[in-house]
């Protein structure tokens, strides 16, 4: 095993914990396994990795290179200037060349933000949107992949949605225009982070806030100072963990006292707690403060259980191979396939050439041509709904 990330990882244990032995027992990692890996006896495996990337806030990749940041090292903000402007510039091309085609369909209108403070009018806001979520068949958002989310926000809300890296290793960007929506999420490791900043950048435009990009960097849910972000935190929050999937989760039979209704939900124990973690895709933090708020736990019990990491919230085969999953999902880009499909529809009609569509994915036009015809001589169907062979 490298000694870069030998020394990362012992920088990673001094950090969150009193002593190996304790990060031993936080991550889920036998301490004579921990013991050989920092020894360089055996090496550590990508569960791992991704365990105690978890447990120090950082991303896998800088355990490996040491290229991205250590969050609690001080860093210089990225630039919203040459880089953003540019990313955001590839989609209002996209935009214009589409409505200039025709082919564009008009936005729904978006009601005006609900009144009050920004915590109250950003679960007001998500409230509204689960219900529009619902009203089109979507019954939950617990259990509901990061990917499939980023889907069904597209069919409902119009809103365009990319995973891809962003400068500075942003977490999201939200941007708004007459003819387009926008939210991109950063790929990363943090996949809780992920699946949160993708719901706060919505929340954004579902508030009319991004009609100039907005640029959300080292999100910190609890301790933003502008209103639009406190909004856009409480929406996130209440969006991605609605109250009442959050009852009916955490609800357990009830036979005393005989004041507490049956049905009602009982105390929050470490299983309940664990089981809504890994339901929600959220991390123990956040769904500690959810509950809070809701009423389900009291302030000792949020400050144990925010505590938790993702190995003791997913554990056992089952768990373990979960984390993996949702690891690689949110290192996986994601195409905005709203956007793309109309392109490429204008395309195969015969409306544009490929260029339109080339330039946003930043893929050379031949590339794109030649991919195209490869799947024309490989006999396959419905160009017009399966986006897997665009490069």
């Amino acid at each position: 095993m490298d000694e870069g990330v030998i020394d990362r990882v012992r920088s990673v244990i001094t950090r969150v914990s009193s002593s190996q032995a304790a990060f031993s027992e936080l991550v889920g990692i036998s301490a004579d396994k921990l013991s050989k890996s920092l020894n360089a006896v055996r090496r550590f495996t990508s569960l791992e990795l991704a365990l105690i990337a978890d447990a120090g806030d950082v991303s896998v990749d800088w355990l490996l290179t040491g290229r991205t940041r250590e969050p609690a090292l001080p860093v210089a903000e990225p630039s919203a200037g040459d880089e953003i402007r540019a990313l955001v510039d590839r989609y209002a091309a996209a935009y214009e060349r589409l409505r200039l085609l025709g082919r564009r369909p008009p936005l729904p209108r978006l009601p005006a933000p609900p009144a009050g403070s920004p915590a109250v009018a950003g679960r007001a806001l998500a409230e509204r949107a689960v219900a529009a979520l619902r009203e089109h068949g979507v019954p939950r958002l617990g259990g509901l992949p990061t990917a499939e989310l980023a889907a069904v926000v597209e069919q409902v809300f119009a809103v365009d949605v990319a995973v891809t890296a962003l400068p500075g290793g942003a977490d999201a960007l939200a941007w708004q225009s007459p003819h387009g929506r926008l939210v991109l999420a950063n790929v990363t490791s943090q996949f809780t982070r992920q699946r949160f900043a993708l719901a706060h950048a919505l929340g954004h435009v579902l508030a009319g806030d991004a009609e100039q990009p907005l640029l959300d960097q080292h999100l910190t849910p609890g301790r933003q100072r502008a209103g639009l972000e406190q909004r856009a935190d409480a929406f996130a929050a209440a969006f991605l963990m609605p109250a009442d999937e959050l009852h009916a989760a955490a609800a357990t039979p009830v036979t005393a006292p005989a004041s507490v209704q049956p049905g009602a939900p009982g105390p929050v124990t470490d299983a309940v707690f664990a089981a809504l973690v890994g339901l929600f895709g959220v991390s123990a933090g956040a769904m500690a403060a959810r509950l809070r708020g809701l009423g389900l736990l009291d302030a000792a019990r949020q400050a144990e259980l925010s505590l938790w990491t993702a190995a003791r919230c997913q554990h056992g085969p089952a768990g373990r191979a979960a984390l993996l999953a949702r690891l690689g999902a949110a290192q996986a880009p994601r195409l905005p396939a709203r956007l793309v499909g109309e392109l490429f529809g204008a395309y195969a009609d015969g409306a544009t050439t490929l260029l339109p569509l080339a330039d946003l994915l930043q893929t050379p036009v031949d590339d794109l041509f030649a991919a195209l015809v490869a799947e024309r001589s490989a006999g396959r169907r419905g160009y017009a709904d399966e986006l897997a062979f665009l490069p």
